[in-house]
């Protein structure tokens, strides 16, 4: 029966009660399951295992990966099995759901496949991603000639896809794009009429689309149709806190256990947590060397983690600025020693103590320049009073709230502190050229500008 013109309102769903109606032989025509790349594709092969019996498999579960158009996916699910039963389309992140602020993982996703030799799949992922960005692969083909065409060309991808490339991600994308040349492969289609035609009339019986996802852009109108023809499910690795959030892996490390006959105690959980981050792949390697490790023990502890897990986690880029504009010293000492240990340039990290430093000083300027010595208490009045005197230039997209939180953060400082934190980041940097200790000196930094107890109210 054709769907009613309205859309039904999206239901949400657990991925076991998904499962639950796919075992008993009630599935639905559609299932959208975004969030963690892989935590995605593995409920959605859990999924497609419960609707398709293992020996019927190889006829009726078709797998399409990140580069399959929208219009390919309507052509698997219009034409029936191979001996006329149904059929189950499993689409692998596909780059026409993916959101912006996620290309660049996309993009290190590609490069990787195409350093494991997988060079067929890393164009295929290349060519969908430009084409997502409206960055014409030609674009990355001609060799560049003078000294300068490079660095052109990698300002031009990062204009288009939001991020910079590096040298090696530059050589990679113009490697990849002269490959797909070479073999006459062609870009996606974005056209999403087929698709989109396709689920207004319905799934043809026994036809199941399976959709693992990553970020997905929740604004496009086929995110949107998608979860109202059947059920979405989110599949995220929790995390805790507004602000430099935490993840929370007891949930996922359950389910990554589940039917080993193990399970890991607090202290295991929380050691994963410090060792391994929000990297849902990872985890689930080490949980399997884990489990493998144990024998015969039910339990994992914190010294097997200890014992087996190389860490791989790595503070964020703003870790470091959101310590700082905390006022948190041990927060910021444990960010700088893990960030020197994962082997971060001193200098970078100079740069980066700089920056947060000027920005609060500037926000602080700004504020003091509008309503002179006095504190502003809440975004309203901040919003009234200073945001004004932000330049359109200067405020581009970026949102008044940003403004408002680094505002905030300065008056945990007096104005004299901040000066004096520049003056120390000034003379820590000739000091390091001259040859000092890089941590030493960026260790004496942090103590001079957050050592001392903050009072709770800082003049501006």
């Amino acid at each position: 029966m054709a769907a009613s013109p309205r859309a039904p309102r999206p239901v949400a769903a657990s991925l076991d009660a998904c499962l639950e109606e796919a075992r008993a032989g009630r599935p639905a025509p559609v299932y959208f399951l975004d969030g963690d790349p892989f935590l995605s594709l593995r409920g959605a092969r859990a999924l497609a295992h419960a609707l398709v019996p293992e020996e019927r498999r190889a006829l009726e579960l078709v797998e399409l990966d990140a580069a399959t158009s929208p219009a390919e996916v309507a052509a698997e699910l219009s034409t029936g099995g191979l001996f006329g039963g149904g059929k189950v389309v499993l689409v692998q992140e596909p780059a026409f759901l993916t959101s912006k602020e996620d290309l660049e993982e996309t993009f290190g996703r590609a490069r990787a496949q195409w350093e494991e030799g997988r060079q067929r799949e890393a164009a295929r992922r290349l060519l969908a991603l430009l084409a997502r960005a409206g960055l014409p692969p030609a674009e990355l083909l001609a060799a560049p000639g003078e000294p300068g065409d490079a660095g052109k060309l990698a300002r031009r991808i990062e204009r288009a896809l939001g991020f910079a490339p590096g040298e090696e991600g530059l050589s990679f994308a113009v490697a990849a794009c002269r490959f797909a040349a070479e073999r006459e492969m062609k870009a996606p289609g974005d056209d999403v009429a087929a698709l989109d035609r396709l689920l207004d009339r319905g799934l043809p019986p026994g036809q199941i689309l399976l959709v693992a996802a990553g970020k997905v852009d929740g604004r496009l109108p086929l995110v949107k149709r998608l979860q109202a023809a059947g059920r979405r499910v989110e599949l995220a690795i929790p995390r805790e806190g507004t602000f430099d959030a935490r993840v929370v892996l007891g949930p996922v490390v359950e389910g990554l256990l589940a039917g080993s006959g193990r399970r890991a105690t607090a202290g295991a959980v929380a050691r994963l947590e410090a060792l391994v981050g929000g990297d849902a792949r990872v985890l689930a390697g080490e949980v399997a060397k884990l489990v493998a490790y144990v024998g015969e023990r039910q339990q994992i502890e914190a010294e097997d983690v200890d014992a087996i897990v190389t860490r791989s986690a790595e503070d964020p880029f703003f870790a470091l600025g959101n310590a700082v504009e905390g006022r948190d010293l041990p927060a910021a000492l444990a960010v700088l020693g893990r960030s020197l240990a994962d082997g971060a340039s001193p200098h970078m990290l100079l740069g980066s103590l700089a920056a947060t430093v000027r920005r609060l000083l500037l926000e602080k300027e700004r504020a003091r320049a509008a309503v002179g010595e006095r504190v502003l208490r809440s975004p309203r009045d901040w919003e009234a009073q200073v945001f004004p005197s932000i330049s359109p230039e200067e405020l581009g997209r970026k949102k008044p709230f940003g403004f408002w939180m680094k505002y905030q953060a300065s008056t945990r400082f007096g104005r004299a502190e901040l000066l004096g934190g520049l003056v120390s980041l000034h003379e820590a940097d000739l000091a390091m050229k001259s040859g000092q200790d890089g941590r030493l000196r960026l260790e004496r930094v942090l103590l001079g500008l957050l050592g001392t107890a903050a009072p709770e109210t800082r003049p501006p």
